[in-house]
């Protein structure tokens, strides 16, 4: 298994139109960790394949990153508990 960051900017003024992504991001199993990113654990090398899936809830004004962590990662006051992504954490590689 791994574990992906999916980060997304978007516009405030635009936030309205996201509930799609949004729901999309729950119905996957992602946790929100901070504001505009989620984690989603998965196969090793399905970066492409979450992107894939995500990217059409976007428009072409907004930026996005589906990126694999590793078990190297340090963090401050995330939107769930420290537990909570240490046990995340634990899925990913190397």
């Amino acid at each position: 298994m791994a574990l992906y960051l999916i980060s997304y900017d978007i516009a405030d003024k635009d936030a309205f139109e996201y509930q799609a992504l949004w729901d999309l991001l729950d119905e996957m199993g992602a946790v929100k960790i901070l504001y505009s990113e989620y984690v989603i654990t998965g196969d090793a090398g399905k970066a492409g394949a979450i992107y894939a899936q995500v990217a059409p809830k976007t428009v072409a004004a907004d930026r996005l990153l589906v990126q694999e962590v590793t078990k190297d990662a340090q963090w401050d006051r995330l939107l769930i508990s420290d537990a909570e992504f240490s046990k995340l954490l634990a899925s990913a590689r190397g």
